[in-house]
């Protein structure tokens, strides 16, 4: 009987390890079946690949050159599996001549194409949207645009424009966008929450345009302003953005710009309407140039907290809080409310901070600075000609506390300010708290590199892009 149960033990552990087996060796027979990967040569290949494309889908474009291509990745994916567009090898399939790009539906996926030597003939080079059919839990990523520029004086262009919801645009590489236009908007016809992320991007060489709506990143229209957004910014990297004054220009609330660093680049962070926003842990280096800038507020219920911001020139303060207009309407100046201003690190500005910044009695700008706090911040001049803490108009019911100023002219006499010598040290072109010292939270994280950002497959292409400079901070 023992020998009988003994037997009988040893068949069935024999056939659970043997089904384990066949279950192991068959796992990627089975994960390849789930996830079905097409690889597509030509444009009709490709559409007909998307009009039956499904949950899982993987369709991947040959390496090459693909001119005047309109591709329009469609379909309905889930979270574990989107229905993905790719490169064969990132960075080597090429989209040129009039060509875009299109996304529709759900959970959609495009990495590693390279757009260059060409311009969308619509005006919108990449599209979260299909006519009238957004897409939503979407993404881009791994992407290229450098140099993809509409002819001149032929109209403006947007690389890349949201819609929809939760979509994301990330680890990709815009550069030399010379045509007018924003490099990216988050389009807000309606008050909805959009929910959007735009982060580790890398964004470079945007000459002067002159003209309004040249941003970086664009956050809404002032006609949906008073509504929350829910965009978050973070982790990107800016370098020699100079389209226009607005780097970031929100136009919207409840969105979050922290964590970015910006080089040379000659504009600010602008929250231009809306309320309640969050700008937190970015670094912006001016380097000593004209027309740089760092933060400037308007609306209500802001929180500007533990930024780095050194060598900023000209009329752009390291942080300006704007005077209001008095009645003004929804595109104008609101004033500005229950702000708080904490934890920053001001150094070597022309303009610090300016509180009243725009006002204007003359086209009735007069409305102060109102309930709002300034706390914990180290300010520390150029020389003792520059004002440390500018102050056009008196605010009204202002809190100060624990800030440190250094180095300047300081005509603000308020408990909560104390002219003292944070004793910082310059390591590489930034300065440092001591490791003792109560400020040194102020500063969270390092700056950006370029290896940090961006594709990882052009890491070793600056000299074909044409990069030959050299970030201001290394680290």
């Amino acid at each position: 009987m023992d020998r009988q149960i003994d037997s009988l033990l040893r068949f069935r552990l024999m056939r659970c390890i043997c089904t384990l087996l066949f279950f192991i060796l068959n796992w990627h027979t089975i994960t390849a079946q789930s996830s079905n990967i097409k690889l597509v040569k030509t444009a009709q290949e490709l559409n007909e690949a998307f009009t039956n494309a499904v949950s899982g889908d993987v369709i991947t474009m040959q390496d090459g050159k693909w001119n005047d291509i309109d591709i329009i990745v469609k379909g309905q994916g889930t979270k574990e599996k989107p229905i993905t567009l790719k490169a064969q090898t990132p960075g080597k399939v090429i989209i040129s001549g009039k060509s875009s790009l299109r996304l529709s539906g759900k959970y959609l996926v495009v990495d590693g194409l390279y757009f260059k030597d060409g311009y969308s003939a619509s005006g919108h080079l990449i599209q979260f949207r299909n006519g009238k059919e957004p897409a939503y839990y979407s993404r881009i990523t791994n992407i290229v645009v450098a140099k993809f520029n509409r002819p001149k004086d032929d109209g403006s262009e947007t690389w890349v424009s949201l819609h929809g919801t939760h979509n994301r645009v990330d680890h990709s590489f815009f550069y030399e966008k010379i045509s007018a236009g924003r490099i990216i908007t988050v389009w807000r016809p309606t008050d909805s929450a959009n929910y959007h992320q735009i982060d580790h991007n890398y964004f470079k060489d945007i000459p002067v345009l002159g003209k309004n709506g040249a941003e970086v990143v664009g956050v809404g229209a002032s006609t949906t302003s008073m509504s929350d957004s829910y965009t978050i910014i973070e982790y990107n990297l800016l370098e020699n953005c100079n389209g226009e004054g607005e780097l970031f220009g929100l136009k919207s609330g409840r969105n979050i710009i922290r964590h970015n660093t910006i080089v040379r680049s000659k504009g600010s962070i602008s929250l231009r309407h809306g309320n309640n926003n969050l700008v937190e842990g970015n670094f912006i280096f001016g380097d000593k140039i004209v027309h740089t800038g760092g933060i400037r507020v308007m609306g209500e219920g802001h929180t500007i907290k533990n930024n780095y911001i050194q060598g900023v020139r000209g009329s752009r303060p390291a942080i300006g809080l704007i005077e209001g207009i008095e009645n003004s309407p929804l595109h104008g100046y609101l004033q500005l409310k229950n702000i708080s201003v904490e934890g920053n690190t001001l150094i070597d500005n022309e303009l610090s901070l300016v509180i009243g910044d725009l006002y204007t009695p003359a086209r009735k700008q007069i409305m102060p600075v109102l309930n709002s706090s300034i706390k914990n911040n180290v300010i520390v001049g150029i020389n003792e000609m520059y004002p440390l803490i500018k102050v056009l108009d008196q605010p009204v019911n202002m809190t100060y506390q624990g800030n440190i100023v250094h180095n300047g002219l300081l005509s603000v006499k308020q408990a909560g300010i104390t002219k003292e010598d944070p004793k910082l040290k310059a390591i590489n072109g930034m300065y440092y708290y001591a490791r003792g010292s109560t400020f040194k939270g102020n500063i969270i994280g390092n700056p950006l590199k370029r290896t940090d950002v961006g594709p990882s497959w052009i890491n070793g292409m600056w000299g074909e892009l044409g990069i030959k400079d050299t970030p201001y901070v290394s680290n």
